[in-house]
């Protein structure tokens, strides 16, 4: 009973790991890149889906803008994704 008890904990305290990596896009990241003068419409600016799901996230769900800002984070080892990294996107120039 105690290996089980310890294997679902172990399993609840990674699946909170993870959640956290990933929950770094919110309504106020798409805010700010639209201030900066990006031109983000919607959510597809960096996600494939038009309205992602915190609930039913998955990393496939990025695009390669979206891939590229969770790679910076990484490499920056930062808590959270910035949208004034959008500017240094290397993917092409941004349109206005």
């Amino acid at each position: 009973m105690n290996r089980m008890t310890l294997l679902v904990g172990a399993s609840a305290m990674l699946a909170g790991c993870m959640w956290t990596a990933f929950s770094s896009a919110t309504p106020e990241l798409f805010s700010e890149a639209v201030k900066q003068g990006l031109p983000a419409q919607n959510c597809q600016y960096c996600h494939v889906s038009q309205m992602p799901q915190k609930a039913s996230y998955k990393p496939e769900d990025l695009n390669d803008r979206g891939k590229w800002l969770m790679t910076t984070k990484d490499k920056q080892q930062a808590k959270d994704v910035r949208a004034d990294w959008l500017k240094q996107y290397p993917g092409g120039k941004e349109q206005k």
